[in-house]
């Protein structure tokens, strides 16, 4: 059985390009009159000041502990998000209960709180499995951290703090196998509930630093109200796109750049065997009616290490490697069918994360060397 010993895979993806091939959003500056121009157009409505404007985070100098209660002192000088919209099923009409979000951050975090105001006894929150929440009442985070209104992460959280993330993408919709590390805890108040979180920044791909805007939209469902959904900005139902009518904020400089590093060994343990004659050839040979039955030898247990790994160069740069990869040992793949062509869908660890990195900027080229035995991925 013929076997590539060795196979390198090095994957420079993400938010390497050149920032003339976003789009005017990415483009644009944070000055006030830009933005105001950027968010009457986006919403084709004349907006407050305070959506119209990219709302400055604040650094904090203490985090705020994760419990779950808004009583840190950090939150007092954070950014609020009010004055929510109903977008479904009122068309941009006042909401039935208001909301409110707070957001700050330091060197390593992104911190952010819901407060839901409502009524506690009809609040409907469950313990579900993580990226299962939709069918409670919950709150939603999207965050376009590279504003190029085209990709954007999905942070969803009900009202006990249980988590559902993913990336959207905006002509294709949400892709929930994408699994953040962050920290969130929930809490059901006499005057509603609240969601408190902690977003490491070496979670996300992202572009930051002075005059950097990032893309955001924060939304609450209410689900005893036809399902209703609350939005901090407008949303126009004749305007083709969602992320290009976000809001935007800024300030996110002096963000701590860290390297992440992930191993994930393996071990492949296989035993071959062949089947050997028990009489001489000449003697069945000579007697037709004799049959050799023959008897199987294997030869010893063969082991085979391999090493998947990821490093986190920069916040838009990522190294894969892999070492003797046995990729039909990992996961089986799915057939995806087209109009006239049937062929495998790569469900590969290392092809779901070059996926997941192409994601998270408008345009990028990625460039790869494989084995030749290897799979051919999806385009």
């Amino acid at each position: 059985m013929n076997r590539t010993p060795l196979a390198v895979v090095l994957l420079f993806a993400s938010g390497v390009c050149a920032y003339g091939a976003r789009g005017p959003a990415a483009r644009a500056s944070a000055t006030p009159g830009a933005g105001a121009e950027a968010a009457e157009g986006r919403a084709g409505r004349r907006l407050p000041p305070e959506k119209a404007e990219p709302v400055r985070l604040p650094r904090f100098g203490q985090a705020p502990v994760i419990d779950g209660r808004l009583d840190d002192a950090a939150w007092s000088g954070a950014a609020v998000l009010k004055d929510f919209y109903q977008t479904h099923p009122g068309d941009n009409a006042p909401p039935s209960k208001p909301t409110e979000v707070r957001l700050g951050f330091d060197s390593k975090f992104l911190y952010v709180a819901f407060r839901a105001f409502d009524e506690p006894d009809k609040v409907r929150a469950t313990l579900p499995k993580r990226d299962a929440v939709e069918a409670d009442d919950h709150v939603r985070l999207i965050l376009d951290t590279f504003n190029d209104e085209r990709r954007a992460y999905l942070l969803f959280f009900n009202p006990h703090g249980v988590q559902q993330d993913g990336v959207y993408t905006e002509d294709r919709g949400p892709d929930f196998s994408v699994d953040l590390v962050m920290e969130s805890k929930g809490l059901i108040a006499p005057d509603g509930y609240t969601v408190e979180v902690a977003v490491p920044f070496k979670s996300l791909r992202y572009e930051a630093g002075r005059g950097r805007l990032w893309g955001v939209h924060a939304q609450r469902k209410i689900k005893r109200f036809n399902d209703e959904t609350d939005s901090w900005m407008p949303h126009r139902r004749d305007q083709a796109g969602w992320l290009n009518q976000a809001g935007r904020v800024t300030g996110l400089e002096g963000i701590s750049a860290e390297r992440t590093l992930e191993l994930i060994p393996s071990l492949t343990v296989s035993e071959t065997g062949r089947r050997t004659r028990t009489l001489p050839r000449a003697l069945v040979e000579n007697n037709p009616a004799l049959r050799d039955p023959g008897r199987i030898v294997n030869a010893p247990v063969a082991l085979e290490a391999g090493l998947t790994a990821k490093l986190g160069l920069t916040p838009t740069v990522t190294l894969d490697f892999a070492y003797n990869p046995d990729f039909a040992q990992v996961e089986a793949d799915a057939t995806v069918v087209t109009a006239n062509q049937r062929f495998p869908s790569s469900s590969r660890r290392s092809a779901r994360s070059s996926s997941k990195a192409k994601k998270s900027s408008r345009r990028c080229s990625t460039s790869s060397t494989r084995a030749p035995s290897l799979t051919p991925t999806t385009p």
